[in-house]
């Protein structure tokens, strides 16, 4: 039978075929017999303590304890946007002139922009996340590429 022929006879056959007969009083027959029990008070006073043992130590575990100050290290992400901000500012107080060929060199710089608030939104969510923080790294350092490649930059010159 090919693959024609198989489709004919699928296309034959009843949409919705109904039994003959009542099937489930031969299926409840052959199922064993259960016993309706109810479990003792005990197991919900267990289930309840565990309960609030795990809500506790949740709680333990995310709040930091009162006398804990909370300005510690800054963020991954913050160190890379100060690192970056500053050779981004760099790069553009030396522009002199624009490269040919990169009319729109400051749209892309936009785009890049916008990438870069999208990755640092999601960063809200998951801060430490290392491909986040890699990926942002990527698009800082291809914007300062791109900086890098479509203008033309003056030496600094130290008085």
């Amino acid at each position: 039978m090919n693959e024609q022929q198989l489709d004919q006879a699928i296309a034959q056959l009843k949409v919705e075929q109904m039994p003959e007969r009542d099937l489930w009083p031969d299926i409840a027959s052959r199922l064993p017999e259960r016993q309706t029990v109810k479990p003792p008070l005990g197991y919900w006073a267990s289930a309840a303590a565990l309960l609030l043992v795990g809500l506790i130590g949740w709680q333990l575990a995310i709040l930091p304890p009162p006398n804990q100050s909370t300005a510690a290290m800054p963020s991954a992400e913050l160190m890379l946007l100060q690192v970056y901000e500053q050779q981004k500012a760099q790069q553009l107080g030396q522009v002199s002139a624009i490269a040919e060929g990169f009319d729109n060199w400051q749209q892309q710089l936009q785009i890049w922009d916008q990438a870069i608030a999208q990755v640092r939104l999601a960063l809200q969510f998951y801060p430490d996340e290392p491909q986040l923080l890699a990926q942002l790294q990527n698009l800082y350092q291809q914007q300062l590429s791109y900086i890098q490649q479509a203008t033309l930059q003056q030496p600094l010159t130290l008085s």
